[in-house]
């Protein structure tokens, strides 16, 4: 008999609706509530705002009220799994009674840890409380979710560091296309020959440039490594702090470069200009997320060098598959060190460009996490 799977989230990426979609086979039916713009049987939902926390907090409430609407409305239908996602975080609430009311498994996707995230960025008294009363709420909860997700095992960690009683916490990293994002020589790439870069040492950042990102250190190496006329640092993305590249640019730093974001006809072939990609977390939160940009410097065949704490999953991914280096002491200088060292030894550098690669399709390649959750839904369906 066919199954009925019911997703919820907010914001869900094209790959991510293919890949679940994938896993559960061909014989059963997918409904998505989302405000995303994707493929499928999607309900469409309030927008994302990501502007600012009001703007997420007002969405939040949108998408909240949304589906309480919904669920009046559509208690008669009757679906066989429940798999909501972290965006926004108010889905680990509507997930449970979703659960209740269609009496199905629920599954539950933590990409962002909250509300620990809240409660490091914003140091105010009251919102001090509300997390408290949050977390709260999570231990008489979580255990009631059927299976917990996440994307590294140092949020794993986090999750269960709040709660009075450990719960399962199963690791489900995000997926990298090895086959459209791949390392690409620089002459061969319309993107590096377009902006004159075929012949420069691409240190890369690309991505989001927000407050939780250390822009500042980069752009503080980026300046004491002006001397060197063939080191050039390209940024690419946009965010609170893409002011501070923009700024420095105008100021007449021969070395930055700053883009847009990218469209999807071009992304692979920005992605594959680094020689070197940056990936820059704030210390204090490091351990609540593990960014995605990581996946597909990987896949491009690129050392990465982490901007990160002494213990979180991109530290310990660096690490562990000797793929790049890592920065945890807050200094440009040690920042220049590792950047150079990849710069300096091209034999060192080549050999790290496999490692990358190989791991990005051994461990992160789409198939290889379709299988896993091929698995889970076996389990539980």
């Amino acid at each position: 008999m066919s199954k009925n799977v019911l997703i919820v989230a907010q914001v869900i990426p094209q790959w991510y609706v293919d890949l679940l979609t994938d896993a559960l086979g061909p014989d059963v039916h997918v409904d998505i509530i989302t405000g995303s713009e994707v493929r499928g049987n999607v309900i469409p939902s309030p927008l994302h705002d990501p502007r600012s926390f009001a703007s997420r907090l007002r969405c939040w409430w949108r998408h909240y009220r949304f589906l309480c609407g919904w669920i009046r409305r559509n208690r008669h239908r009757h679906y066989d799994l429940v798999f909501a996602i972290s965006n926004p975080p108010i889905n680990s609430y509507v997930g449970l009674k979703l659960k209740k009311v269609f009496q199905a498994p629920f599954v539950y996707m933590n990409w962002d840890i909250y509300p620990q995230i809240i409660d490091l960025t914003i140091r105010n008294p009251l919102v001090h409380l509300v997390c408290s009363w949050w977390k709260g709420w999570n231990n008489r909860n979580y255990k009631k979710i059927d299976r917990m997700l996440t994307i590294g095992e140092v949020m794993g960690e986090s999750i269960n560091a709040d709660l009075k009683r450990p719960i399962r916490v199963d690791v489900m990293p995000i997926a990298v296309n090895t086959r459209f994002l791949m390392p690409m020589d620089k002459l061969d790439n319309p993107f590096c020959r377009e902006h004159g870069l075929s012949n420069k040492f691409v240190v890369l950042y690309s991505g989001k440039m927000g407050y939780g990102h250390n822009i500042e250190m980069i752009l503080s190496a980026a300046e004491q490594l002006h001397t060197y006329e063939d080191i050039v640092f390209v940024f690419i993305g946009e965010g609170q702090k893409a002011d501070l590249v923009r700024d420095a640019v105008e100021q007449g730093a021969a070395n930055l470069r700053l883009f847009p974001l990218q469209p999807e006809e071009t992304f692979r072939y920005s992605m594959a200009c680094g020689d070197v990609g940056l990936v820059s977390e704030e210390e204090s939160f490091a351990h609540l997320f593990m960014p995605s940009k990581t996946y597909s410097m990987l896949a491009c065949g690129m050392p990465v060098i982490g901007i990160c704490s002494e213990h979180d999953d991109l530290k310990r991914l660096i690490v562990d598959e000797g793929v790049g280096a890592t920065v945890s002491d807050g200094q440009a200088s040690s920042l220049c060190r590792c950047i150079l060292d990849l710069y300096e030894d091209r034999e060192k550098r080549m050999a790290v460009k496999e490692k990358a690669r190989l791991c990005a399709e051994q461990r992160f390649d789409l198939a290889v996490i379709q299988q896993q959750y091929t698995a889970l839904f076996k389990e539980l369906l």
